[in-house]
């Protein structure tokens, strides 16, 4: 008998064990099963599309302010927000990568 037949108190016949261990091999070479790699959503082009956003809601928050424009204003009114948005994203990806946090004291 094997160690694993008596740690949980099961026993198999020689019969059940060769039909669990096809099972088992069978499972190992299933592909469909195997998570598949995952890419990371937005690679590297989340960076950049948050200081492109940046970059054009502070200009629109500047011209909006210098012309008195409602247009301007309003555009970065609905900007800012999805720019913040995506800098949570960023930041998350960034956490994620650089694992937990040690403590600083």
């Amino acid at each position: 008998m094997d160690e694993k037949d008596h740690a949980d108190g099961v026993r198999l016949t020689a019969r059940e064990r060769a039909v669990l261990a096809e099972i088992e091999e069978g499972l190992r070479q299933d592909h469909d099963l195997a998570p598949a790699p995952r890419r990371p959503s937005g690679g590297r082009r989340l960076p950049v599309t948050v200081a492109l956003m940046l970059v054009c809601s502070v200009v629109l928050a500047v011209v909006g302010i210098r012309t008195s424009n409602a247009a301007f204003l309003w555009c970065f009114a609905v900007l800012w927000p999805l720019t913040m948005l995506q800098l949570v994203r960023l930041l998350g990806r960034w956490i994620r990568t650089t694992g937990p946090f040690t403590p600083w004291f």
